[in-house]
């Protein structure tokens, strides 16, 4: 499943429409709405509006005007019952409830239930209108009738945090909304033994709303030899003009290929938004290691995890539903408290996207590490840029996800010698955080990275699944 814009519900509520003020002025601040209105959409929020219509139209004069539209403010119990099913209807991601002065909150406690989606309520910061009270009123009902999940807002929409904040709501609550359509397909069995790795079917369905077609990694193999030469040679030509790689095509590059395109077709065919496919040590004995093809999937925007590794999946699947972004899967070799440096190598896959440069050599042959069939892996190093940490994971009974900023940079010291393996997939980072705390909160070898700034809409997409975000 693609990332998409967010779909919004937004509305105006307030028991004050139409009031004038001692001063004659329009008393409810509902040019500052309308601006609100006009910032979420100018993110790329698709809003669904009662009636259809602004709450402003034209030219915006100032925060309080009088030439609004009254008749789309949510302000009677039976526009609060037509807004609730407009906004079911049309499946919005969340609500957003502008509140431009103080309000009756009791109005609007079966509304929200009935729409069933989390709720953004917003208020300014100023003085006009009285029009922060209403926010006060609003979360004092929802927490009387213990409604989950929202969010308040105080702050004018020209205000760049807070309507970053906003965004960030937004787009978690989307995020949301996709997971809950979206089929993860499992490609074998429990990865390398990592029980931090594996799936609960059950918690998926109940906390992220993700369902699995579990199926075999060697089913791949029925379909392998079904491709002819021209098929091959297109895939070929495209993975050496992202890499530069003068690797030929027979051989375990091939067979790579022949890989990708079973899984395209069984993607396809079973309708996967994202995937994880076991190489150890079906593939990686019996057929080569697939670690071309993923990177060649991921540098599609598909996500597939090595080891057919479901947390770490889910993971990277859900940074891509944030952005558009490479993302990587990675060890984390080692951390360097005293400079905050993250080591990371992959025995692999590596996104194309996510290359520091082209080169001939970017694919070579793979040691004999997991498996004894011939094998091909990146010999590449990660680019430097902006980069988020993350990472789910069962702890007893809840689910946790790490989460840490940092800068990815090239490393002037090749590391992959001590590791043991000089020509492994590389990629080096400075963690902007504690280092002790990234370090005591990793429990898998994996952790992943987006080459993109996603914390605060993890964090917030955590707070709307139930999942406790650990920001190191």
């Amino acid at each position: 499943m693609k990332r998409r814009n967010p779909r919004i519900g937004f509305m105006v509520a307030t028991s004050h429409n139409e009031y004038v003020d001692d001063t004659g002025t329009p008393f409810p601040v509902m040019g500052m709405a309308e601006n609100a209105l006009r910032k979420l959409e100018g993110l790329g929020c698709e809003a669904i509006l009662y009636k259809g219509k602004r709450i402003v139209d034209g030219e915006v004069k100032g925060i309080q005007v009088p030439n609004y539209n009254s008749d789309v403010v949510i302000d009677i119990r039976k526009k609060a019952m037509e807004v609730a099913e407009l906004f079911r209807r049309e499946d919005v991601d969340c609500v957003v409830m502008f509140i431009p002065t103080f309000l009756w909150a009791n109005l609007y406690m079966q509304m929200v239930k009935i729409i069933d989606r989390p709720l953004l309520l917003w208020a300014g910061d100023r003085i006009e209108g009285c029009e922060a009270i209403g926010l006060w009123a609003m979360r004092g009902a929802l927490d009387t009738i213990g409604f989950r999940p929202f969010k308040c807002l105080y702050g004018v929409p020209e205000n760049k945090k807070i309507l970053r904040e906003a965004f960030d709501f937004i787009e978690a609550c989307r995020v949301k909304q996709q997971l809950r359509r979206s089929l993860f397909g499992q490609f074998g069995s429990m990865p390398m033994g990592m029980l931090a790795g594996v799936m609960d079917d059950a918690d998926w369905i109940n906390i992220f709303g993700v369902t699995a077609e579990h199926l075999e990694s060697q089913s791949l193999l029925r379909l392998v030899d079904k491709y002819d030469g021209k098929q091959l040679e297109e895939v070929y030509q495209r993975i050496v003009e992202r890499t530069g790689s003068s690797y030929p095509l027979k051989g375990p590059m091939e067979k790579n290929i022949r890989i990708y395109l079973a899984m395209r077709e069984m993607i396809e065919d079973h309708g996967l938004d994202f995937a994880g496919l076991k190489c150890t040590f079906e593939l990686s004995d019996h057929y080569t290691a697939p670690c071309i093809s993923q990177s060649l999937l991921l540098s599609e925007g598909f996500v597939s995890a090595c080891t057919t590794e479901p947390m770490g999946a889910l993971t990277m699947y859900i940074m891509k539903l944030f952005s558009d972004a490479p993302v990587y899967q990675g060890d984390a070799e080692q951390v360097q408290r005293d400079t905050r440096t993250v080591r990371m190598a992959s025995c692999g896959a590596m996104d194309f996207n996510a290359i520091s440069e082209k080169a001939s050599n970017s694919i070579v042959d793979a040691p004999h590490l997991e498996g004894e069939a011939n094998s091909i892996w990146m010999n590449t190093q990660g680019k430097p840029g902006r980069v988020t940490f993350a990472r789910l994971t069962k702890v007893r009974d809840h689910y946790v996800m790490q989460i840490a900023r940092g800068e990815a940079f090239l490393s002037p010291e090749d590391y992959r010698p001590a590791l043991g393996f000089p020509t492994v997939n590389w990629t080096t980072i400075r963690l902007e955080g504690d280092p002790e705390r990234f370090i005591e909160n990793l429990r898998s070898q994996y952790i992943h990275l987006s080459w993109d700034d996603i914390a605060d809409r993890l964090i917030e997409l955590c707070g709307l699944l139930g999942v406790e975000p650990i920001v190191c």
